[in-house]
């Protein structure tokens, strides 16, 4: 994974990428929640209008809102609660 992250530009490999662990479950939830109403909201649409197209182009645009939302580490809602590594050493 180094090598690969070394092949990236500069400014590109000083972005933090790492979420916390209350961090990977929220964007979960945030992910769960954002399909789930686009889901249901590209249905509405399509079903009122009835056309197909309506729902799917709907619900891509919820999966790319979602994407948006959960895949940089937003600082301030991702990465609230850094873990603290603590060493013990028995001599």
């Amino acid at each position: 994974m180094d090598s690969i992250i070394q092949m990236l530009p500069e400014p590109l490999r000083r972005f933090s990428t790492h979420i916390d662990f209350l961090g990977q479950k929220s964007a979960e939830r945030t992910f769960q929640v954002v399909i789930v109403l686009a889901g249901i909201i590209g249905f509405s649409i399509g079903f009122s209008t009835q056309q197909l197209s309506h729902a799917i182009y709907t619900v891509l645009a919820g999966a790319a809102l979602s994407a948006l939302i959960v895949l940089p580490p937003w600082p301030f809602l991702f990465r609230k609660n850094p873990i603290s590594v603590r060493f013990h050493f028995s001599v």
